[in-house]
C-alpha cells in the first residue's frame, strides 16, 4: 500500500500565447505544484482579450503529445476526458479567470496542464479565414 504522505506532482509550464491581431495572452500558474493525494487541486489561468475567448485546458502526461482536457463551457458542448476524471474549470468572466480545479487530488493527475485559448476565426472581405497563433 502507498503510505498517507504520498504527494502527486502537477507540473506547469507558464504559457504564454498571443493572437497577432489582438494581442490576447492567457497566464497560468508558473513551476511545479505539489498536492497531497486526496487534497483538493487548482491551477490558475488568467487571460487579457479584447474579444469573448474560448478556453481549454490541455492535458500532457510523460513522453505523449498534449491532448485536450477540459474545454469552456460557456457555449454548450458534451462531456469532456477531464471531466471524467473529476476536474472542472469555472469561467468567471469579470475576473478574466479560467482555472482548473479538482476537489480530490490523485497520483495519477501527476502531468503537465495548458490553459490556451482557442484559435480565433476573423472575417474578412474574402470571408473566414484563421488566424495563426504565435508563442511568445
Amino acid at each position: 500500500t502507498l503510505p498517507l504522505s504520498i504527494r502527486a506532482l502537477f507540473k506547469m509550464l507558464s504559457l504564454q500565447l498571443k493572437r497577432r491581431t489582438f494581442g490576447d495572452s492567457v497566464t497560468q500558474t508558473e513551476g511545479t505544484v505539489l498536492v497531497k493525494e486526496g487534497a483538493p487541486l487548482v491551477i490558475e489561468c488568467t487571460y487579457e482579450t479584447i474579444l469573448f475567448p474560448y478556453l481549454l485546458w490541455y492535458i500532457q502526461y510523460p513522453n505523449e503529445a498534449p491532448k485536450l482536457w477540459l474545454r469552456d463551457k460557456t457555449s454548450g458542448g458534451g462531456q469532456d476526458e477531464g471531466e471524467k476524471q473529476g476536474f472542472f474549470a469555472d469561467h468567471v468572466q469579470d475576473k478574466k479567470s479560467f482555472d482548473l480545479k479538482k476537489s480530490s487530488s490523485e497520483v495519477n493527475d501527476s502531468a503537465v496542464y495548458y490553459c490556451a485559448f482557442r484559435d480565433t476565426v476573423i472575417a474578412t472581405s474574402r470571408g473566414a479565414e484563421q488566424e495563426s497563433t504565435e508563442r511568445g
